[in-house]
């Protein structure tokens, strides 16, 4: 194969995972359609009926994690779909919005709190002086996957996004003060975490992009389904001139 051969090889690969990132449900959702009727004719329509019956919703798997409508073995090690790099190229489209996957299903809801997106931080307390702004930095991307196993759902979550230098902006390293909540049905919270989000950027290119990818596990309680259970995510505005 010559090397223009290669290069093409290699761009079809390219186009193709992003392909399935980008449209992974309308796939999934495609492949069991097709493995449906094989199921039904391997168990029987009495033996699918007596598992969803004996079954409790929280212990139902999402697509994508070796359901029984899944084409992954039940007993495969979990492999996450969401990585830094991912996430690091679909904050570049500058577009806004979740990341949507089929391994998504079923899964606790990731949320940015509301008015909590973005954040701005101004010099000497200026807030709202547009001449005053240091940097502005505002997560754009959010994605999420999930395995439900021993009584607690394991959730990888992703976000990302950008930064703009301000008027009042140094060259250097930004970092952006950030809180994941994991509450439960009735909005009340389970647990916090605060972390930080480090972006460096500079005078020739004032505007730069973050992405990091964590996980967290949530106990599902007796009567509750990891759908219950949701993750907020949130800019701490503690800061003196921080809006």
């Amino acid at each position: 194969m010559g090397a223009a051969d290669h290069k093409k090889a290699r761009g079809a690969k390219v186009a193709g995972a992003l392909h399935a990132l980008v449209y992974g449900k309308d796939r999934l959702e495609g492949q069991m359609r097709r493995f449906e009727p094989a199921v039904l004719r391997t168990l029987g329509l009495g033996i699918l009926a007596a598992i969803l019956s004996g079954c409790g919703a929280a212990h139902m798997p999402s697509l994508g994690d070796g359901g029984i409508f899944s084409s992954k073995k039940t007993d495969a090690a979990w492999t996450p779909i969401i990585t830094e790099d991912s996430m690091m190229a679909a904050a570049r489209t500058n577009s806004d919005g979740p990341v949507e996957m089929a391994a998504a299903n079923g899964c606790p809801l990731l949320q940015v709190e509301g008015g909590q997106r973005d954040i701005t931080v101004y010099e000497g307390n200026r807030v709202g002086n547009s001449k005053a702004v240091i940097h502005h930095g505002e997560i754009t991307k959010t994605a999420r996957e999930c395995k439900f196993a021993g009584g607690a759902v394991q959730v990888k979550y992703g976000i990302a996004g950008r930064v703009l230098l301000g008027p009042k902006g140094k060259p250097g390293t930004i970092a952006l003060p950030v809180t994941m909540q994991v509450l439960d049905k009735t909005k009340g919270k389970l647990t916090a975490e605060p972390f930080t989000l480090n972006v460096t950027i500079t005078r020739e290119n004032p505007i730069s992009y973050f992405a990091v990818v964590r996980d967290v596990t949530i106990p599902v309680r007796e009567g509750t389904v990891p759908g219950d259970y949701s993750i907020t995510i949130a800019f701490e505005k503690k800061q003196p001139g921080a809006a």
